[in-house]
Protein backbone atom coordinates (compact mmCIF):
# COMPACT_ATOMS: atom_id res chain seq x y z
CA UNK A 1 0.00 0.00 0.00
CA UNK A 2 1.45 3.02 -0.47
CA UNK A 3 2.62 5.17 1.96
CA UNK A 4 2.43 2.16 4.40
CA UNK A 5 4.84 2.36 7.18
CA UNK A 6 8.20 0.75 8.24
CA UNK A 7 6.58 -0.75 11.62
CA UNK A 8 3.25 -1.54 10.16
CA UNK A 9 5.25 -3.26 6.66
CA UNK A 10 7.36 -5.49 9.37
CA UNK A 11 4.45 -6.11 11.55
CA UNK A 12 2.82 -7.83 8.83
CA UNK A 13 5.49 -10.08 7.42
CA UNK A 14 6.18 -11.35 10.73
CA UNK A 15 2.94 -12.87 10.46
CA UNK A 16 3.28 -14.10 7.12
CA UNK A 17 6.87 -15.28 7.70
CA UNK A 18 5.39 -17.28 10.86
CA UNK A 19 2.35 -18.81 9.35
CA UNK A 20 3.72 -19.28 5.37
CA UNK A 21 0.98 -21.72 4.58
CA UNK A 22 -1.86 -20.09 6.45
CA UNK A 23 -0.92 -17.13 5.06
CA UNK A 24 -0.42 -18.35 1.28
CA UNK A 25 -3.74 -19.85 1.21
CA UNK A 26 -5.62 -16.67 2.61
CA UNK A 27 -4.00 -14.67 -0.41
CA UNK A 28 -4.66 -17.59 -3.06
CA UNK A 29 -8.50 -17.44 -2.32
CA UNK A 30 -8.05 -13.64 -1.89
CA UNK A 31 -6.69 -13.24 -5.36
CA UNK A 32 -9.72 -15.84 -6.90
CA UNK A 33 -12.28 -13.56 -5.57
CA UNK A 34 -11.07 -10.38 -6.48
CA UNK A 35 -10.83 -12.38 -10.10
CA UNK A 36 -14.41 -13.14 -9.93
CA UNK A 37 -15.67 -9.99 -9.27
CA UNK A 38 -13.47 -8.51 -11.48
CA UNK A 39 -15.15 -11.22 -14.43
CA UNK A 40 -18.94 -9.84 -12.84
CA UNK A 41 -17.60 -6.39 -13.15
CA UNK A 42 -16.52 -6.25 -16.44
CA UNK A 43 -19.81 -8.60 -17.39
CA UNK A 44 -21.74 -5.06 -16.68
CA UNK A 45 -19.84 -3.49 -19.92
CA UNK A 46 -21.26 -5.72 -22.34
CA UNK A 47 -24.65 -6.03 -20.44
CA UNK A 48 -25.13 -2.02 -20.55
CA UNK A 49 -24.22 -2.25 -24.35
CA UNK A 50 -26.35 -4.79 -24.85
CA UNK A 51 -29.60 -2.59 -23.31
CA UNK A 52 -28.41 0.44 -24.31
CA UNK A 53 -27.38 -0.72 -28.23
CA UNK A 54 -24.11 0.86 -27.43
CA UNK A 55 -21.60 -0.37 -30.10
CA UNK A 56 -18.25 2.37 -29.40
CA UNK A 57 -14.84 0.64 -29.90
CA UNK A 58 -13.75 0.68 -27.16
CA UNK A 59 -16.06 -1.61 -25.42
CA UNK A 60 -16.60 -3.52 -28.06
CA UNK A 61 -13.53 -4.73 -27.93
CA UNK A 62 -14.40 -5.81 -24.08
CA UNK A 63 -17.63 -7.40 -25.83
CA UNK A 64 -15.74 -9.05 -27.81
CA UNK A 65 -13.81 -10.94 -25.38
CA UNK A 66 -15.80 -12.01 -23.49
CA UNK A 67 -17.97 -13.05 -26.32
CA UNK A 68 -15.55 -14.82 -27.74
CA UNK A 69 -15.00 -16.74 -23.64
CA UNK A 70 -18.38 -17.41 -23.60
CA UNK A 71 -18.64 -18.89 -27.29
CA UNK A 72 -15.58 -21.62 -26.28
CA UNK A 73 -18.09 -23.28 -24.32
CA UNK A 74 -20.77 -22.86 -26.57
CA UNK A 75 -22.81 -20.22 -25.19
CA UNK A 76 -24.27 -16.65 -27.03
CA UNK A 77 -23.71 -13.18 -24.45
CA UNK A 78 -27.25 -13.18 -24.50
CA UNK A 79 -29.18 -10.82 -21.83
CA UNK A 80 -30.09 -14.30 -19.68
CA UNK A 81 -26.40 -15.42 -20.34
CA UNK A 82 -24.85 -12.44 -18.99
CA UNK A 83 -27.11 -12.14 -16.12
CA UNK A 84 -26.05 -15.67 -15.15
CA UNK A 85 -22.45 -15.34 -15.08
CA UNK A 86 -22.46 -11.56 -13.01
CA UNK A 87 -24.57 -13.84 -10.54
CA UNK A 88 -21.94 -16.88 -10.89
CA UNK A 89 -19.09 -14.73 -10.68
CA UNK A 90 -20.21 -12.85 -7.66
CA UNK A 91 -21.66 -15.85 -5.78
CA UNK A 92 -18.32 -17.57 -6.28
CA UNK A 93 -16.61 -14.83 -5.49
CA UNK A 94 -18.44 -14.12 -2.02
CA UNK A 95 -17.76 -17.84 -1.51
CA UNK A 96 -13.95 -17.71 -1.72
CA UNK A 97 -14.16 -14.17 0.04
CA UNK A 98 -15.86 -16.09 3.33
CA UNK A 99 -13.05 -18.78 2.81
CA UNK A 100 -10.27 -16.16 2.82
CA UNK A 101 -11.83 -14.64 6.09
CA UNK A 102 -12.59 -17.60 7.87
CA UNK A 103 -8.88 -18.66 7.15
CA UNK A 104 -7.64 -15.02 8.97
CA UNK A 105 -10.28 -15.83 11.71
CA UNK A 106 -8.49 -18.93 12.14
CA UNK A 107 -5.25 -17.37 11.87
CA UNK A 108 -6.12 -14.64 14.53
CA UNK A 109 -6.89 -17.03 17.13
CA UNK A 110 -3.56 -19.34 16.53
CA UNK A 111 -1.95 -16.40 16.76
CA UNK A 112 -3.54 -15.12 20.00
CA UNK A 113 -3.30 -18.55 21.74
CA UNK A 114 0.89 -18.41 20.31
CA UNK A 115 1.58 -15.08 21.12
CA UNK A 116 0.25 -15.95 24.71
CA UNK A 117 2.68 -19.04 24.76
CA UNK A 118 5.43 -18.01 23.71
CA UNK A 119 5.55 -14.98 26.53
CA UNK A 120 4.46 -18.12 29.29
CA UNK A 121 7.07 -20.61 27.66
CA UNK A 122 9.53 -17.20 27.98
CA UNK A 123 8.29 -16.12 31.69
CA UNK A 124 8.84 -19.78 32.38
CA UNK A 125 12.70 -20.25 30.95
CA UNK A 126 13.86 -17.07 32.67
CA UNK A 127 16.20 -16.83 35.66
CA UNK A 128 14.53 -15.81 38.61
CA UNK A 129 16.60 -12.47 39.21
CA UNK A 130 14.18 -11.12 36.06
CA UNK A 131 11.40 -11.90 37.99
CA UNK A 132 12.11 -10.03 40.99
CA UNK A 133 12.59 -6.72 39.19
CA UNK A 134 9.48 -7.15 36.86
CA UNK A 135 5.65 -6.23 37.84
CA UNK A 136 3.68 -9.34 37.75
CA UNK A 137 1.27 -6.73 36.41
CA UNK A 138 2.96 -6.11 33.42
CA UNK A 139 3.17 -9.77 32.82
CA UNK A 140 -0.74 -10.06 32.65
CA UNK A 141 -1.27 -7.32 30.71
CA UNK A 142 0.87 -8.28 28.23
CA UNK A 143 -0.98 -12.07 28.00
CA UNK A 144 -4.48 -10.81 28.15
CA UNK A 145 -4.67 -7.61 26.58
CA UNK A 146 -1.70 -7.05 24.37
CA UNK A 147 -1.93 -10.40 23.19
CA UNK A 148 -5.62 -9.77 21.94
CA UNK A 149 -4.80 -6.06 20.73
CA UNK A 150 -2.01 -8.02 18.54
CA UNK A 151 -4.07 -10.42 16.68
CA UNK A 152 -6.73 -7.97 16.41
CA UNK A 153 -4.47 -5.76 14.16
CA UNK A 154 -3.22 -8.47 12.57
CA UNK A 155 -6.85 -9.60 11.11
CA UNK A 156 -7.27 -5.92 10.23
CA UNK A 157 -3.59 -6.02 8.42
CA UNK A 158 -5.20 -9.25 6.86
CA UNK A 159 -8.36 -7.55 5.87
CA UNK A 160 -6.33 -4.84 4.27
CA UNK A 161 -4.71 -6.83 2.24
CA UNK A 162 -8.26 -7.93 0.98
CA UNK A 163 -8.84 -4.40 -0.07
CA UNK A 164 -5.20 -4.13 -1.78
CA UNK A 165 -6.57 -7.16 -4.12
CA UNK A 166 -9.60 -5.22 -4.56
CA UNK A 167 -8.62 -2.42 -5.97
CA UNK A 168 -6.00 -3.53 -8.01
CA UNK A 169 -9.05 -5.95 -9.80
CA UNK A 170 -10.80 -2.43 -9.82
CA UNK A 171 -7.96 -0.32 -11.25
CA UNK A 172 -7.44 -3.25 -13.76
CA UNK A 173 -11.46 -3.13 -15.07
CA UNK A 174 -10.53 0.89 -15.39
CA UNK A 175 -7.77 -0.07 -17.81
CA UNK A 176 -9.21 -2.54 -19.72
CA UNK A 177 -12.06 0.62 -20.28
CA UNK A 178 -9.81 3.32 -20.40
CA UNK A 179 -6.07 3.48 -19.91
CA UNK A 180 -6.00 7.22 -19.23
CA UNK A 181 -8.91 7.13 -16.67
CA UNK A 182 -7.49 4.55 -14.76
CA UNK A 183 -4.52 6.75 -14.95
CA UNK A 184 -6.11 9.70 -13.26
CA UNK A 185 -7.78 7.60 -10.62
CA UNK A 186 -3.86 6.06 -9.65
CA UNK A 187 -2.74 9.49 -9.64
CA UNK A 188 -5.64 11.06 -7.52
CA UNK A 189 -5.99 7.98 -5.17
CA UNK A 190 -1.96 8.43 -4.57
CA UNK A 191 -2.34 11.97 -3.67
CA UNK A 192 -6.01 11.53 -1.67
CA UNK A 193 -4.14 8.49 0.44
CA UNK A 194 -0.81 11.41 0.72
CA UNK A 195 -3.15 14.14 2.00
CA UNK A 196 -4.78 11.93 4.76
CA UNK A 197 -1.56 10.17 5.97
CA UNK A 198 -1.32 12.48 9.07
CA UNK A 199 -4.41 11.44 10.51
CA UNK A 200 -2.96 7.71 10.76
CA UNK A 201 -0.08 9.03 11.93
CA UNK A 202 -2.23 10.09 14.81
CA UNK A 203 -4.08 7.10 15.56
CA UNK A 204 -0.60 5.66 15.74
CA UNK A 205 0.73 7.73 18.37
CA UNK A 206 -2.81 6.96 20.49
CA UNK A 207 -1.78 3.41 20.01
CA UNK A 208 1.53 3.78 21.73
CA UNK A 209 0.09 5.75 24.84
CA UNK A 210 -2.57 3.38 24.87
CA UNK A 211 -0.27 0.70 25.19
CA UNK A 212 1.67 2.48 27.40
CA UNK A 213 -0.80 3.62 30.10
CA UNK A 214 -2.59 0.36 29.89
CA UNK A 215 0.55 -1.11 30.78
CA UNK A 216 0.99 1.00 33.96
CA UNK A 217 -2.49 0.95 34.39
CA UNK A 218 -2.94 -3.20 34.95
CA UNK A 219 0.72 -3.28 36.66
CA UNK A 220 -0.30 -0.53 39.24
CA UNK A 221 -3.62 -2.02 39.15
CA UNK A 222 -2.80 -5.98 39.97
CA UNK A 223 -0.20 -4.82 42.74
CA UNK A 224 -2.77 -2.68 44.64
CA UNK A 225 -5.00 -5.83 44.37
CA UNK A 226 -2.73 -7.99 45.94
CA UNK A 227 -2.55 -5.52 48.95
CA UNK A 228 -6.14 -4.42 49.03
CA UNK A 229 -6.63 -5.54 52.49
CA UNK A 230 -3.61 -3.79 54.47
CA UNK A 231 -4.26 -0.89 52.20
CA UNK A 232 -8.23 -0.89 53.17
CA UNK A 233 -7.69 -1.76 56.59
CA UNK A 234 -5.20 1.58 56.95
CA UNK A 235 -7.48 3.69 55.28
CA UNK A 236 -5.96 4.54 52.22
CA UNK A 237 -7.42 4.03 49.75
CA UNK A 238 -7.68 7.59 48.86
CA UNK A 239 -3.99 7.88 48.31
CA UNK A 240 -3.90 4.85 45.81
CA UNK A 241 -6.94 6.00 44.17
CA UNK A 242 -5.58 9.10 42.54
CA UNK A 243 -2.66 7.46 40.95
CA UNK A 244 -5.21 4.70 39.41
CA UNK A 245 -7.23 7.76 38.12
CA UNK A 246 -4.49 9.89 36.86
CA UNK A 247 -3.71 6.69 34.85
CA UNK A 248 -6.96 6.00 33.60
CA UNK A 249 -7.67 9.95 32.66
CA UNK A 250 -4.61 9.39 30.48
CA UNK A 251 -5.72 6.45 28.89
CA UNK A 252 -9.10 8.56 28.28
CA UNK A 253 -7.10 10.97 26.45
CA UNK A 254 -5.33 8.48 24.55
CA UNK A 255 -8.77 7.22 23.43
CA UNK A 256 -9.92 10.41 22.64
CA UNK A 257 -7.14 10.82 19.98
CA UNK A 258 -7.63 8.22 18.45
CA UNK A 259 -11.20 8.41 17.77
CA UNK A 260 -10.48 12.37 16.73
CA UNK A 261 -7.96 10.88 14.04
CA UNK A 262 -10.71 8.07 13.30
CA UNK A 263 -13.53 10.70 12.57
CA UNK A 264 -11.36 13.44 11.17
CA UNK A 265 -10.61 11.02 8.39
CA UNK A 266 -13.70 9.74 8.30
CA UNK A 267 -14.88 13.26 7.28
CA UNK A 268 -12.53 13.86 4.98
CA UNK A 269 -13.70 10.72 2.87
CA UNK A 270 -16.62 11.28 1.23
CA UNK A 271 -16.82 14.54 0.70
CA UNK A 272 -13.56 14.19 -1.10
CA UNK A 273 -14.64 10.98 -2.78
CA UNK A 274 -18.38 12.84 -4.20
CA UNK A 275 -16.06 15.70 -5.20
CA UNK A 276 -13.60 13.50 -7.24
CA UNK A 277 -16.28 11.62 -8.44
CA UNK A 278 -17.91 14.45 -9.95
CA UNK A 279 -14.67 15.51 -11.79
CA UNK A 280 -14.34 12.23 -13.25
CA UNK A 281 -18.14 11.56 -14.57
CA UNK A 282 -17.56 15.54 -15.69
CA UNK A 283 -14.56 14.62 -18.07
CA UNK A 284 -15.18 10.98 -19.28
CA UNK A 285 -18.88 12.57 -20.56
CA UNK A 286 -18.10 16.45 -21.41
CA UNK A 287 -14.38 16.25 -22.79
CA UNK A 288 -13.92 12.42 -23.65
CA UNK A 289 -15.48 10.61 -25.81
CA UNK A 290 -16.22 7.51 -24.15
CA UNK A 291 -19.94 5.52 -24.68
CA UNK A 292 -22.59 5.94 -22.42
CA UNK A 293 -22.38 2.25 -20.79
CA UNK A 294 -18.21 2.40 -20.41
CA UNK A 295 -19.18 5.47 -18.65
CA UNK A 296 -21.45 4.11 -16.30
CA UNK A 297 -18.97 1.09 -15.79
CA UNK A 298 -16.37 3.21 -15.11
CA UNK A 299 -18.49 5.44 -12.65
CA UNK A 300 -19.59 2.15 -10.65
CA UNK A 301 -15.36 0.83 -10.74
CA UNK A 302 -14.19 4.58 -10.00
CA UNK A 303 -17.03 4.72 -7.17
CA UNK A 304 -15.51 1.21 -5.34
CA UNK A 305 -12.05 1.99 -6.27
CA UNK A 306 -12.34 5.15 -3.85
CA UNK A 307 -14.48 3.70 -1.16
CA UNK A 308 -12.07 0.69 -1.43
CA UNK A 309 -9.48 3.08 -0.79
CA UNK A 310 -11.24 4.82 1.87
CA UNK A 311 -11.87 1.29 3.91
CA UNK A 312 -8.17 1.07 2.95
CA UNK A 313 -6.90 4.19 5.16
CA UNK A 314 -9.57 3.33 7.77
CA UNK A 315 -8.03 -0.46 7.95
CA UNK A 316 -4.45 1.10 8.02
CA UNK A 317 -5.15 3.06 10.87
CA UNK A 318 -6.35 0.34 13.06
CA UNK A 319 -3.59 -1.63 12.12
CA UNK A 320 -1.44 1.09 13.54
CA UNK A 321 -3.55 1.77 16.45
CA UNK A 322 -2.80 -1.50 17.76
CA UNK A 323 0.77 -2.78 15.93
CA UNK A 324 2.11 -0.88 19.09
CA UNK A 325 0.92 -4.16 21.43
CA UNK A 326 2.74 -6.51 19.07
CA UNK A 327 6.27 -4.59 19.67
CA UNK A 328 5.51 -4.07 23.26
CA UNK A 329 4.91 -7.61 23.41
CA UNK A 330 7.99 -8.84 21.65
CA UNK A 331 10.01 -6.99 23.69
CA UNK A 332 9.00 -8.56 26.79
CA UNK A 333 9.54 -11.83 25.14
CA UNK A 334 12.85 -10.58 23.73
CA UNK A 335 13.92 -9.49 27.37
CA UNK A 336 12.57 -12.78 29.05
CA UNK A 337 14.20 -14.90 26.36
CA UNK A 338 18.00 -12.40 26.84
CA UNK A 339 17.32 -13.57 30.70
CA UNK A 340 16.84 -17.32 29.95
CA UNK A 341 18.39 -19.57 32.78
CA UNK A 342 21.63 -20.89 31.66
CA UNK A 343 21.73 -24.61 31.74
CA UNK A 344 24.62 -26.89 32.98
CA UNK A 345 27.13 -27.66 30.63
CA UNK A 346 29.06 -30.90 30.11
CA UNK A 347 27.47 -33.97 32.06
CA UNK A 348 23.84 -33.33 33.73
CA UNK A 349 23.29 -36.03 36.19
CA UNK A 350 20.29 -36.64 37.84
CA UNK A 351 19.64 -35.27 41.40
CA UNK A 352 19.88 -37.55 44.44
CA UNK A 353 20.04 -36.75 48.26
CA UNK A 354 20.72 -39.47 50.07
CA UNK A 355 24.01 -38.23 51.93
CA UNK A 356 23.79 -34.47 52.44
CA UNK A 357 23.60 -30.98 50.69
CA UNK A 358 26.80 -28.85 51.15
CA UNK A 359 27.67 -25.61 50.88
CA UNK A 360 31.59 -24.52 50.72
CA UNK A 361 33.08 -21.09 50.88
CA UNK A 362 29.60 -19.11 49.35
CA UNK A 363 29.43 -15.95 48.63
CA UNK A 364 26.82 -13.93 46.77
CA UNK A 365 26.12 -10.28 46.17
CA UNK A 366 22.66 -8.06 44.64
CA UNK A 367 24.88 -6.34 42.16
CA UNK A 368 27.43 -4.37 44.11
CA UNK A 369 25.73 -5.50 47.54
CA UNK A 370 27.58 -8.52 49.24
CA UNK A 371 24.93 -10.68 50.84
CA UNK A 372 27.15 -13.54 52.00
CA UNK A 373 30.72 -14.23 52.79
CA UNK A 374 32.15 -17.36 52.87
CA UNK A 375 29.14 -19.55 53.99
CA UNK A 376 29.67 -22.77 54.44
CA UNK A 377 26.68 -25.53 55.47
CA UNK A 378 26.09 -29.18 56.08
CA UNK A 379 22.85 -30.19 55.71
CA UNK A 380 22.74 -34.14 56.64
CA UNK A 381 19.69 -36.20 54.26
CA UNK A 382 16.94 -36.45 56.50
CA UNK A 383 17.75 -34.08 59.35
CA UNK A 384 15.60 -31.18 60.87
CA UNK A 385 17.51 -27.83 60.40
CA UNK A 386 17.35 -24.20 61.53
CA UNK A 387 18.29 -21.13 60.14
CA UNK A 388 17.89 -17.86 61.88
CA UNK A 389 19.15 -14.50 62.07
CA UNK A 390 18.22 -10.69 61.67
CA UNK A 391 16.43 -9.61 58.41
CA UNK A 392 18.15 -8.84 55.58
CA UNK A 393 21.06 -11.72 56.55
CA UNK A 394 20.98 -13.73 53.85
CA UNK A 395 18.37 -16.55 54.79
CA UNK A 396 16.28 -16.93 52.47
CA UNK A 397 19.08 -16.24 49.78
CA UNK A 398 20.55 -19.35 51.36
CA UNK A 399 17.65 -21.29 50.19
CA UNK A 400 17.45 -19.49 46.98
CA UNK A 401 20.82 -20.89 46.11
CA UNK A 402 19.71 -24.46 47.40
CA UNK A 403 17.33 -24.04 44.85
CA UNK A 404 19.15 -23.34 42.33
CA UNK A 405 17.20 -19.88 41.79
CA UNK A 406 20.46 -18.07 42.24
CA UNK A 407 24.39 -19.04 41.19
CA UNK A 408 26.88 -18.51 43.54
CA UNK A 409 29.53 -15.92 42.78
CA UNK A 410 32.12 -17.83 45.06
CA UNK A 411 32.01 -21.19 46.40
CA UNK A 412 30.55 -24.15 45.51
CA UNK A 413 27.09 -26.37 46.41
CA UNK A 414 27.42 -29.93 46.64
CA UNK A 415 23.91 -32.15 46.61
CA UNK A 416 24.88 -36.03 47.60
CA UNK A 417 29.14 -34.64 46.35
CA UNK A 418 27.98 -33.54 43.08
CA UNK A 419 28.40 -30.03 41.91
CA UNK A 420 24.61 -28.53 41.43
CA UNK A 421 25.90 -26.96 38.34
CA UNK A 422 26.00 -30.45 36.82
CA UNK A 423 22.55 -31.56 38.33
CA UNK A 424 19.61 -31.64 35.91
CA UNK A 425 18.08 -28.21 37.71
CA UNK A 426 14.42 -28.79 36.74
CA UNK A 427 14.83 -32.20 38.17
CA UNK A 428 16.25 -31.21 41.44
CA UNK A 429 13.34 -28.73 42.05
CA UNK A 430 10.73 -31.00 41.75
CA UNK A 431 12.51 -33.68 44.58
CA UNK A 432 11.77 -29.85 46.64
CA UNK A 433 8.65 -29.03 48.55
CA UNK A 434 8.78 -25.22 49.72
CA UNK A 435 6.63 -23.61 51.34
CA UNK A 436 7.43 -19.45 51.47
CA UNK A 437 6.28 -17.19 54.45
CA UNK A 438 3.52 -15.26 51.68
CA UNK A 439 1.30 -18.24 51.62
CA UNK A 440 -0.40 -18.15 48.18
CA UNK A 441 -3.61 -20.04 47.14
CA UNK A 442 -6.03 -19.81 44.56
CA UNK A 443 -9.49 -19.10 44.44
CA UNK A 444 -9.94 -22.97 43.52
CA UNK A 445 -10.31 -26.24 45.45
CA UNK A 446 -7.90 -27.62 48.40
CA UNK A 447 -7.56 -30.46 45.73
CA UNK A 448 -6.39 -28.04 42.82
CA UNK A 449 -4.24 -25.80 45.58
CA UNK A 450 -2.81 -28.78 46.62
CA UNK A 451 -2.03 -30.30 43.21
CA UNK A 452 -1.08 -27.00 41.23
CA UNK A 453 -3.31 -28.58 38.57
CA UNK A 454 -0.88 -31.74 37.98
CA UNK A 455 -3.68 -34.26 37.15
CA UNK A 456 -0.93 -37.21 37.67
CA UNK A 457 -2.04 -36.27 41.53
CA UNK A 458 -4.80 -38.83 42.71
CA UNK A 459 -7.20 -38.23 45.15
CA UNK A 460 -5.14 -40.31 47.35
CA UNK A 461 -2.11 -38.84 47.62
CA UNK A 462 -4.17 -35.72 48.06
CA UNK A 463 -5.24 -36.99 51.09
CA UNK A 464 -2.23 -38.52 52.31
CA UNK A 465 -0.53 -35.00 51.87
CA UNK A 466 -3.45 -33.30 53.85
CA UNK A 467 -3.17 -35.93 56.60
CA UNK A 468 1.51 -35.43 56.95
CA UNK A 469 0.53 -32.13 56.95
CA UNK A 470 -2.12 -32.65 59.43
CA UNK A 471 -4.77 -30.79 57.84
CA UNK A 472 -7.60 -33.87 56.90
CA UNK A 473 -9.00 -33.10 60.24
CA UNK A 474 -10.60 -29.81 59.02
CA UNK A 475 -10.59 -30.53 55.39
CA UNK A 476 -12.73 -33.56 55.84
CA UNK A 477 -14.88 -31.36 57.56
CA UNK A 478 -15.96 -29.04 55.25
CA UNK A 479 -19.33 -29.42 52.83
CA UNK A 480 -17.38 -30.69 49.88
CA UNK A 481 -13.86 -32.18 51.42
CA UNK A 482 -11.22 -31.52 48.97
CA UNK A 483 -13.58 -30.20 46.45
CA UNK A 484 -14.39 -27.24 48.60
CA UNK A 485 -13.80 -23.59 47.27
CA UNK A 486 -11.59 -21.98 49.75
CA UNK A 487 -12.07 -18.18 48.29
CA UNK A 488 -9.53 -15.91 47.14
CA UNK A 489 -6.36 -16.07 48.56
CA UNK A 490 -7.36 -18.69 50.77
CA UNK A 491 -9.71 -16.10 52.43
CA UNK A 492 -12.44 -19.01 53.77
CA UNK A 493 -9.09 -20.53 56.14
CA UNK A 494 -7.93 -19.64 59.18
CA UNK A 495 -3.92 -18.67 59.49
CA UNK A 496 -3.01 -22.05 60.37
CA UNK A 497 -5.56 -23.79 58.06
CA UNK A 498 -3.73 -22.31 55.29
CA UNK A 499 -0.33 -23.19 56.15
CA UNK A 500 -0.76 -26.68 56.33
CA UNK A 501 -2.67 -26.33 52.70
CA UNK A 502 0.68 -25.01 51.93
CA UNK A 503 2.69 -27.65 53.38
CA UNK A 504 0.43 -30.21 52.33
CA UNK A 505 1.06 -28.81 48.59
CA UNK A 506 4.95 -28.96 49.42
CA UNK A 507 4.72 -32.62 50.92
CA UNK A 508 1.91 -34.15 47.80
CA UNK A 509 5.09 -35.29 45.71
CA UNK A 510 7.08 -36.64 48.48
CA UNK A 511 9.66 -34.45 48.03
CA UNK A 512 13.38 -35.57 49.51
CA UNK A 513 14.01 -31.80 50.85
CA UNK A 514 11.55 -29.36 52.04
CA UNK A 515 12.11 -25.52 53.00
CA UNK A 516 10.15 -23.91 55.14
CA UNK A 517 11.02 -19.94 54.65
CA UNK A 518 9.14 -17.92 57.92
CA UNK A 519 6.53 -20.71 57.37
CA UNK A 520 5.06 -19.72 61.61
CA UNK A 521 6.08 -16.63 61.52
CA UNK A 522 2.34 -15.53 61.38
CA UNK A 523 0.78 -18.24 63.26
CA UNK A 524 -0.54 -18.15 66.91
CA UNK A 525 1.57 -20.58 69.45
CA UNK A 526 -0.68 -23.23 69.38
CA UNK A 527 -0.98 -23.45 66.05
CA UNK A 528 3.08 -23.26 65.62
CA UNK A 529 3.15 -25.86 68.07
CA UNK A 530 1.05 -28.25 65.92
CA UNK A 531 2.87 -27.48 62.88
CA UNK A 532 6.11 -27.98 64.44
CA UNK A 533 4.72 -31.66 66.06
CA UNK A 534 4.21 -32.37 62.37
CA UNK A 535 7.19 -31.46 60.95
CA UNK A 536 8.87 -33.45 63.85
CA UNK A 537 6.86 -36.33 62.37
CA UNK A 538 8.57 -36.24 59.46
CA UNK A 539 11.68 -36.40 60.34
CA UNK A 540 13.82 -38.61 58.51
CA UNK A 541 11.53 -38.99 55.57
CA UNK A 542 12.59 -35.93 54.17
CA UNK A 543 15.36 -33.98 54.76
CA UNK A 544 13.91 -30.15 56.30
CA UNK A 545 15.49 -26.94 56.36
CA UNK A 546 13.50 -24.30 58.07
CA UNK A 547 14.17 -20.55 58.16
CA UNK A 548 12.90 -18.78 61.00
CA UNK A 549 12.71 -15.92 63.44
CA UNK A 550 10.94 -17.97 66.09
CA UNK A 551 12.63 -20.06 68.74
CA UNK A 552 9.95 -22.87 69.07
CA UNK A 553 11.09 -23.94 65.45
CA UNK A 554 14.82 -23.57 66.34
CA UNK A 555 14.36 -25.69 69.72
CA UNK A 556 12.15 -28.28 67.76
CA UNK A 557 15.61 -28.36 64.82
CA UNK A 558 18.44 -30.85 65.22
CA UNK A 559 20.83 -28.28 64.27
CA UNK A 560 20.53 -24.29 64.38
CA UNK A 561 22.68 -22.06 61.94
CA UNK A 562 22.84 -18.32 62.78
CA UNK A 563 23.76 -16.13 59.54
CA UNK A 564 24.82 -12.77 60.70
CA UNK A 565 26.58 -10.20 58.81
CA UNK A 566 26.87 -12.58 56.00
CA UNK A 567 28.32 -15.16 57.74
CA UNK A 568 27.08 -18.32 59.59
CA UNK A 569 27.68 -20.39 62.87
CA UNK A 570 26.43 -23.04 63.90
CA UNK A 571 24.69 -25.06 67.56
CA UNK A 572 23.40 -27.76 68.37
CA UNK A 573 19.55 -28.79 68.74
CA UNK A 574 18.03 -27.33 72.23
CA UNK A 575 21.74 -25.86 73.05
CA UNK A 576 21.64 -22.44 71.43
CA UNK A 577 21.46 -19.75 73.81
CA UNK A 578 18.73 -17.01 73.38
CA UNK A 579 21.70 -14.50 72.76
CA UNK A 580 23.06 -14.90 69.10
CA UNK A 581 26.90 -16.80 68.97
CA UNK A 582 29.81 -15.53 68.73
CA UNK A 583 30.23 -15.58 64.31
CA UNK A 584 33.51 -16.09 63.06
CA UNK A 585 34.31 -16.97 59.41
Amino acid sequence: MPFLDRDTFQFMTHFMRAYPARSAGMVALLVLSGFLEGIGVVTMLPLLELVTGDAADEGSRVSLAIAAALGRIGLAPTLGVLLSLIVVAMTAKALFLWLAMRQVGFTVAQVTTDLRMQLLRSLMEARWGYFASQSTGRFANAISSEAHRAASAYREGCVMVAGIVQVLVYFGVAALISWQMALGTLVVGSVFLFLLRRFVGMARQAGRQQTELMRSLIARLTDALRGIKPIRAMGRENHLQPLLERETEGLNRALRLQVTASETLRLFQEPTLSALLAVGLFFALGVGDLPFASVMVLAFVFYRLMTQANQLQSRYQTVSVGESAFWSLMEQMETAEAEREVEPTGVVQPPRLEEAILLRDVDFAYGDAPVLRGVSLDIPAGSFIALYGPSGAGKTTIADIIIGLHVPDAGTVEVDGVSLSQIDRKAWRRNIGYVPQEIFLFHDTIYRNVTLGDESVSREEVEDALRAAGAWEFVRERPQGIDEVIGEAGSMLSGGQRQRVSIARALVHRPDLLILDEATAALDPVTEQEILATLQDLGGTVTILAISHQPALRDAAEVVYYLHDGMVARTERREASPDPPVVSQ
